[in-house]
């Protein structure tokens, strides 16, 4: 049994149901109910009446919330008494390059002056690279763009939230993404990166006729070629972003438009896992700094 499975079912508790759950805490409702499934058979017992919808705690969930109570308190005090707000230790952390160029240097920082113990080895990659490295062991989390499916194996949180846009030389005609998209050789965010792919598809589902010149997975190369005028391109606009898309002309990509959700990834039962949750308690701070 781990604490944060303790901590799970106090929010379902608390804010009534797994979906509310799930966004209280910054987890997917997926991952709630894993959570909770592994919970009950490490336990062989049923928590939750799954004839009500949403599910309702039963009699022993009701008990387990109630000791469950105790054991996070009495653990969180533990844990000031013995300092336990300065962390030591190593964390390993996989990084998409896009992230690396904003949200990931800025929480570093913040990570290292508030554990100047803690020391963090960053592995840049692609996501499906990352997410594969992270099942076996090589990486103990890691951000990355969200996947249309994540691994059972892998725990996920969200993070941020980034619109995706064409930027174009000021020159190019046309105020709509299609207009700007088909006027113009097409310089392609790397097609293996899953945010490339949703990219990718969400031309093929408009039937959007791009000539593709260029496949890159570095933003400011991207932003670069086009403000050399060799083609229009498709990127996550950061908050950083404008800073090296200054000059460039952008319009929102997408029918609606779209957005690419950056999350950290880790495995179930990680031994790392206080590490991490600092790490992605200082990521939630930076990011809301950011879209604030």
């Amino acid at each position: 049994m781990e604490l944060r499975q303790l901590k799970t079912i106090l929010a379902i508790a608390d804010h009534g149901s797994f979906a509310a759950a799930a966004d209280a805490v910054n987890l997917t409702q997926s991952a709630i109910s894993l959570q909770i499934k592994n919970l009950e058979d490490e336990l062989g017992i049923e928590l939750f009446d799954r004839r009500h919808r949403p599910p309702v705690l039963n009699e022993k969930g009701a008990l387990l919330v109630e000791h469950a109570r105790t054991v996070v308190k009495t653990c969180e005090q533990i844990l000031r008494l013995s300092g336990g707000s300065q962390l030591q230790g190593s964390l390993v952390l996989g990084a998409v390059p896009t992230s690396l160029a904003g949200i990931v240097p800025i929480a570093l920082a913040a990570m290292r002056k508030r554990h100047p113990a803690l020391h963090i080895q960053v592995i840049s990659g692609l996501s499906v690279e990352l997410a594969g490295q992270l099942r076996h062991g090589e990486l103990d989390a890691a951000l990355v763009s969200e996947p249309a499916r994540l691994s059972e194996a892998l725990l996920s949180r969200a993070i941020v939230r980034e619109p995706l846009v064409v930027i174009a030389p000021p020159e190019i005609d046309g105020t709509q993404d299609r207009d700007i998209l088909e006027a113009a050789p097409f310089i392609q965010f790397n097609k293996r990166a899953w945010t490339g792919q949703q990219i990718h598809q969400h031309l093929l589902d408009r039937k959007i006729r791009v000539e593709p010149r260029m496949e890159i997975d570095s933003l400011e190369a991207i932003a670069e070629m086009v403000r050399h005028g060799l083609g229009v391109s498709i990127i996550p606009m950061s908050s950083r972003a404008p800073a090296f898309a200054s000059g460039l002309k952008w319009v929102p990509f997408g029918d609606p438009p779209l957005f690419r959700n950056l999350i950290i990834i880790q495995r179930h039962a990680n031994p790392k896992a206080q590490l991490a949750e600092a790490l992605i308690d200082i990521l939630h701070r930076e990011a809301a700094k950011q879209t604030a």
